[in-house]
């Protein structure tokens, strides 16, 4: 198989004002059947972001792009799998949810909604993550159907989506939250760790029981990104992460975000899930989190650094900690860029993979103004790769002096 990248395009275009080259990437990498994007915001590929304050404006147009790039891929709206919708303030909702849903209610897609600090230009309102498989013959098969107006105080919603998506090959799954799978309770609602733990319970739960109806279980996990609203929600959450999992270790990236789709929700976990088919993955550098964290954070889980399933590549989100725990670069969002895409490319080749088998790269940066200085980073060790890029401005990540913190898929080619 051969990675074939699309619509090319810088990721300082469209900056106004910046003088420094960003990343050279793609807006789409095709790997066989599976589509990479990098984030749509409603700017056009190489221009500038429209001058609007309406996000629905702004959405209709990143999905009209959404269409265009899964066109020159050979697929199709119907063929998206998942959406993970970023937005700048809660506000936004009703007006992204309800212009996605016209063009995507074809199919059922799975989702997660998260509500962050900022996105690459200060104008953006709204960044579509597109998650997009050409199906086989048989078709994905979509789990336990609803309409988002169906749940709790969001009849302004309308968004016709499902728990689970199943390919064949890959499952991808609803972010979970402190929710019945119905819909018919909020559980941990008044905001303390015991509530934040307990919400993990649930979700961990139900990810489990939507897993076991697709015939698949915790070992067929690869990765987590965990999202929380709080830092000193971490100890109450983890814990409860490892209990479930045990032995499992998958790569897990986690971030602190502003918000949810509700008030009450305190915590949300996306799973990437490869089904293994009999073939157990690869799990590599496994460690025990009293190894990584130093600082005495209590977290009780045990993660990978990077896990191998057939010919993907998933890796946790690199930052300035060393695979032995030690932090570079206080202080220094460079010296910690640096250091996350070492780690990049020492994992890479214990995987048995190279940079040119990058398909897509998030960054998330603590504040804005750091996205030049790490871009130039991660440009200078992957060079014309041309992954799939995305960069999202984060509430805060797992250290208060962690300014950055490098996502990397990669699928090898034969």
């Amino acid at each position: 198989m051969k990675l074939e990248r699309l619509s090319p395009f810088n990721s300082a275009d469209g900056h106004v004002g910046r003088t420094t080259p960003g990343i050279d990437a793609s807006s789409v990498v095709k790997a066989g059947n599976r589509i990479f994007m990098s984030g749509q915001t409603g700017q056009p590929i190489g221009g500038a972001l429209p001058d609007t304050t309406d996000p629905a404006e702004l959405a209709e147009r990143a999905v009209e792009s959404v269409s265009v790039l899964l066109g020159e891929a050979g697929a199709t709206l119907a063929d998206v799998c998942k959406v993970t919708t970023w937005l700048t303030d809660k506000a936004y909702r009703p007006a992204v949810y309800n212009m996605v849903n016209r063009s995507l209610s074809a199919e059922p897609t799975v989702g997660t909604g998260i509500v962050t600090k900022g996105l690459a230009l200060p104008g953006m309102m709204c960044n579509l993550g597109i998650e997009a498989v050409i199906p086989g013959p048989e078709g994905h098969k979509r789990y336990r159907e609803f309409d988002t107006a169906q749940w709790f105080d969001q009849n302004k919603l309308t968004r016709r989506s499902c728990m689970l998506v199943n390919t064949g090959d890959e499952i991808y799954l609803r972010g979970q939250t402190g929710t019945a799978l119905d819909g018919s309770q909020q559980f941990g609602p008044t905001f303390t760790l015991e509530d934040a733990a307990e919400q993990a319970d649930v979700a961990i739960r139900n990810a489990a029981t939507l897993l076991e109806e697709a015939g698949a279980t915790f070992d067929d996990v690869t990765k987590l990104h965990v999202y929380i609203r709080d830092r000193a929600y971490r100890e109450a959450i983890y814990p409860v992460i490892g209990r479930h999992l045990g032995t499992t270790a998958p790569v897990s990236t986690g971030l602190i975000v502003g918000g949810f789709a509700r008030v009450p929700i305190l915590f949300e976990i996306d799973m990437a899930v490869t089904l293994s088919k009999g073939t157990p993955h690869t799990r590599i550098r496994t460690f025990e989190t009293t190894a990584q964290y130093k600082d005495g954070q209590d977290l009780r889980s045990r993660f990978s650094m990077a896990v191998r399933a057939g010919d993907r590549v998933y890796m946790r989100g690199q930052t300035g900690l060393t695979f032995d725990g030690e932090f570079i670069g206080k202080g220094d969002v460079s010296a910690q860029a640096e250091q996350a895409m070492l780690n990049v490319a020492q994992l890479l080749d214990e995987a048995g993979a190279q940079a040119d088998d990058v398909c897509k790269v998030t960054v998330y940066v603590t504040e804005r103004e750091f996205l030049p200085d790490v871009e130039a980073v991660v440009a200078r060790h992957l060079g014309q790769v041309r992954p799939c890029y995305t960069a999202i401005v984060i509430d805060g990540l797992a250290m208060p002096w962690m300014q950055v913190e490098i996502d990397v898929d990669a699928v090898i080619q034969s």
